[in-house]
Order: structure tokens, then sequence, then C-alpha cells
């Protein structure tokens, strides 16, 4: 954590001045605009036609035009009138390219498609001739020409975002949320739009000259704002026949567009984007009785008398859709589980182990093919509805994924990934208050000051105890570990084990603990279910591994590292955590 948190400290100490020394020429122009009333010398409109076409002097420092008009006063009103039609435009063009974008890529299907089509249809059209043709037909008017170049110059912000929420939506960080319950409007408005605005904006920065551009073509064409309201693009055309005489009249106005269109455009190369925009926060609807996993425990075990499995597979069957046809990932998988039960599913990679744990929550990808039968508390999660799923993930079913650093937005705070699974939902304070608390539990020292950091300043055990705190956020009667100590040295693999241990006997959780590592078994677990090609084939009691029979489970304990015999003729082992069985 202290090696990685002076190096961002100091990539933003070099980004930061030269990212302000680049908008300092359009931060300038933009101010002087705003203030033209009271720094202007004249007034823009005043004539006087007996000092027309008089050069630079100390009456009127940048000349007067054809009219008498002071010069210098006209640039700075045209300031204003060029980048308040740019800025309407721009903010026009991006809330409605970024929603457009991030709302058809977050929907996908039909939606998705349709949106495709008209930002091709919108890409395909030259810009200049579709802002003439409204124009045209509408009038020339400040309002007919905000309502052209909007239609131009929102088709490349909805394309970018949605290119942004198609790569958010397959990252490790989406499933994540998605593993802990969120609602789909928390994730859209809290994850998806915050996630295509930042490539959105930084597009902007480069889109301030091209409207600028626009304005002043539009405006050269008599098309664009009309006299006597100063405007950079307007003044150039009232240059045009005194181009060879009276250069203050083209050259200032020139000068300015340039600026501002170069200002922005290396601006964009640079632009850092503020880390964490205001998410609106909306509370998941509580699940109904009928679809309350724990109600329905409840009641089946009164029905009954006996209790009821806390998680129960029968024949559960995953197929994935792939080019070559469907292929069988677990195939017939049956186990039940309950509460304060440690059971470890091992096997090598592609056995069907993390497929069969995330396939029954709606977490295997839209080409899993699920059948059988996955009970939560007697509550069939196998063709159960969203509603159903997102009431289970995270309250009832939290999973803590295997690359901790994937898995954890990185454009969001520790503290804020937390709190998006706290169950109930929380806000301000007590969201604090509660963050801190599951940061402290996660065995995570100083957590007030964690809870700001983002997970790059974090080292990979650190972020592991993240994910274990994002878990136990919703208080789950049962959590997922998926290969928790893979990406981690010996010594934190140890701590987060340990971590495990003391959390399962605290919170009485049932834990489903997903490895290859046989020493975390051996130390963890209290059965183990050994997979090969998508079928458990054999069940043992974790102290019973040495003596496991099935030939597969065998060779996992043969992939085990041994120390070579000692003199006395014994035989030391170690426990690897590294064992890739």
């Amino acid at each position: 954590m202290t090696g990685t948190a002076p190096s961002g400290a100091a990539a933003s100490g070099i980004r930061l001045p030269r990212a302000l020394m680049l908008a300092l020429p359009l931060v300038l122009i933009a101010v002087v605009g705003a203030l033209a009333p009271w720094l202007a010398p004249a007034s823009p409109s005043a004539t006087d036609l007996s000092a027309s076409l008089e050069g630079p002097s100390t009456s009127h420092w940048l000349g007067t035009d054809q009219l008498g008009r002071d010069q210098l006063s006209r640039i700075v009103f045209a300031a204003r009138t060029s980048l308040s039609v740019a800025a309407v435009v721009m903010t026009l063009a991006f809330v409605v390219g970024v929603t457009i974008g991030a709302v058809g890529a977050f929907a996908g299907g039909i939606v998705d498609r349709l949106v495709t089509w008209a930002v091709e249809a919108a890409l395909s059209v030259p810009s200049l001739l579709l802002a003439l043709a409204i124009i045209g037909i509408r009038g020339n008017s400040v309002p007919n020409l905000i309502l052209a170049l909007t239609i131009v110059a929102w088709a490349p912000y909805a394309r970018i975002a949605r290119g942004a929420v198609l790569g958010y939506r397959r990252s490790a960080a989406s499933e994540a949320l998605v593993g802990l319950g969120a609602h789909p409007l928390r994730v859209l408005f809290g994850h998806v739009i915050p996630t295509a605005s930042r490539p959105a904006l930084v597009f902007a920065s480069t889109d301030v000259g091209a409207v600028v551009l626009a304005t002043a073509g539009l405006s050269f064409l008599g098309l664009g704002i009309t006299p006597p309201t100063p405007e950079w693009g307007q003044m150039l055309v009232e240059s045009r026949p005194y181009l060879a005489t009276a250069w203050w009249l083209w050259l200032p106005p020139g000068v300015a567009i340039t600026v501002v269109a170069l200002s922005g455009n290396l601006l964009s190369e640079h632009l850092g984007v503020a880390p964490e925009l205001r998410r609106l926060r909306i509370r998941r609807p509580r699940p109904t009785p009928s679809t309350s996993p724990k109600r329905g425990r409840a009641q089946t075990a009164a029905k009954t008398g006996r209790p009821v499995p806390l998680w129960e597979m029968r024949d559960l069957r995953v197929d994935f859709d792939t080019p070559d046809g469907p292929v069988a990932a677990v195939r017939g998988l049956d186990y039940t589980l309950d509460r304060g039960e440690v059971l470890a599913i091992v096997g090598e990679s592609g056995s069907g182990k993390t497929v069969s744990c995330l396939a029954p929550l709606g977490l295997a990808g839209d080409r899993a093919a699920v059948r059988g039968s996955a009970r939560l508390a007697g509550t069939e999660l196998v063709g159960a509805g969203e509603d159903t799923l997102r009431a289970v993930r995270g309250a009832e079913i939290a999973v803590v994924f295997q690359n901790p650093y994937a898995a954890l937005n990185p454009l969001r705070r520790v503290g804020a990934l937390v709190a998006d699974g706290l169950r109930p939902p929380a806000k301000g304070h007590q969201a604090r208050e509660r963050v801190v608390e599951l940061l402290r539990a996660a065995g995570l020292p100083h957590p007030e000051d964690v809870a700001d950091r983002y997970p790059h300043e974090l080292s990979g055990g650190m972020r592991q105890r993240v994910l274990v705190a994002a878990a136990l956020a919703g208080d789950p009667d049962i959590v997922v570990a998926d290969e928790p100590t893979t990406a981690l040295d010996a010594t934190t693999q140890a701590e987060v084990i340990e971590l495990l241990r003391r959390l399962q006997r605290e919170r009485g959780l049932a834990l489903v603990l997903v490895s290859h590592d046989l020493g975390v078994v051996a130390h963890l677990a209290d059965r183990v279910l050994v997979m090969h090609d998508g079928v458990a084939v054999e069940e043992i009691a974790a102290d019973q591994l040495p003596n496991a029979t099935h030939p597969r489970t065998r060779d996992l304990l043969d992939a085990v590292p041994r120390l070579p015999e000692t003199r006395a003729g014994t035989r030391a082992t170690t426990r690897s955590t590294e064992a890739r069985c």
C-alpha cells in the first residue's frame, strides 16, 4: 500500500499542472466572455462612421471595423456568444448521447441494435449538410442553430458511451456487483452511466473546438448568429472585403477560434476525470414473502417437521452454447450444504467447480443453459426470475471472486464499493459506519483510511479482504469463495484463510470453497467434493482425505509437492499453496 500511493500521487502531480496549463487559454477566454459587460471598453454595437477602419491605437486597442465599432469590445462579446452556444450544444449532446449509448448497451438486444443503427445513420450523414438542412427547414435563429448542432454532435458521445458500457458489462467488476445483488437501476446510475461518462468527457474537451468552428462556419455562410450580435464567424464574414487593407478585422477572431480549438484538442490528451461522480442511490425493494428464501425455509420446516438443507443441488446441469454446438460444463451434480458447514469443491481447471456455484445464481453468462434443481432453503433458483435471483444475490449468497483487482471498479473508492452491498441499503454517516465496521472485521488496518482509497492503492491481500468485506455487507447465509488465494503469496494466503475461518465461525456462515489448493482444503473444509469433467467423482470428509480411494482424488493428492525422505527414513510433507491439480 505504501509503495503504490506515492506513485499515484506523483503521477497526479505531473498531470495536473500540464492539464491546467493546456486549459488556461480556454478558461481565460471563457472568463473574459462571461465578464464581457464589465471588461469591454465600449458597447459592441455602438457605431461611429467618422472612425471607421481605424487601426490599433490607444483609443481602440484592436482598431475599429467598417462601421466604427470597437473591435476589442466585439471580440470580447463574441467570446461570450460563441462559448455560450458551444456550452449549451455540448451539454445537450453529452447528456443525450451518453444516456442513449449507455442505456442501449446496458439493455442489450433489440434496444442496443436500434441505438447502433441510429448512431451509424447519424454518423454517415455529413454533419455540415445535416446542420444546413435543419436550419434551412426551421429558419435562422439561435435556438435552431443549437438544435442543429446538437443533432449533429450527439452520435459520437453515444458510440463512445456504448463501447465503455459494453466493456464494463464484460468485466469482473460488473459480475461482482451483480453477485452482490445490486438493483439494475442502481447499477445503471451508480456504475454504468459514470463509466460511460468518463471517456465521453475526454472527447468533450476536443469537441469544444469543433462546436466553435461549426458555429463560426455556419455564421460565415450566413446561417449562424445574425448581426448585430457579435460572433467570431460573423466577424470573419464582415472582414472579407478588407483582407488586404485591415488585418485587425480578421486576425483577432481567427486567432481566438484557433486558440479555443487547439486548447481543447491538447487538453483532451491529458484530461484527468474526477475519480468519483455523485451516484444516485436507489433502494432495492425487499423480496416478497413468496420469494424470500429465509421465510420459505421457516414455512417448509414447519410443514415437514424436519430441517431443510440450506443449499441443495439435485442433478444440476449447465451447458454452454458455442459455435460448435452445446458444451456440457456440469453434468448432473448433487450435494447439500447446511448452516455453518464448510464444503470444498476441488478439481482441475475446467472441471466445472466455479460454474456449478455461479450458474444457479444467474452469473454464468447469457450462453449458459441451466437445468436440474438448486434450492436455497427450499426456494428453487433454477428457472427463477431475475427479481428472485436479485433478492438472493448478496443478501442470501455472496461471492468472493478469484481476481480481487479485476473484481473491484478501479474508478471508485473502496468505501463506495463495499457500501453497494449493504443490506438494507444505507447512505451518509450510517453507511460510512457500517463500511468501516466491515473493513475492520475483514482485518484491514486503519479501515477509515482504507475506505477512502482506490483499489490500485492497496496490496493484493488488502484487495482480497475488501472483497470479503463486500461479501459480508449483505449479511448472507452462504459465502462462495472462488479460489480466494490464487493470486497471493504464501504468507498472505495463510492470512486470508485464517480470516475466512474466523468469520465463518463467528458469523455461523456456510462456506463453499472453490480451490485448487489442497492445503486450504485440509485446514478449512468439513467435506470435500472432488469434480472431474463436470461430475462429482467423490465426496469425502476433509480429515479422511489421506484415505481417499478414487483415482482422481489420489491424483490430486499425489500432485502435492513432497519433501524427500529424511535420514531416519521418514517422509515430511508440505502443504502447497500453489498445488495446481
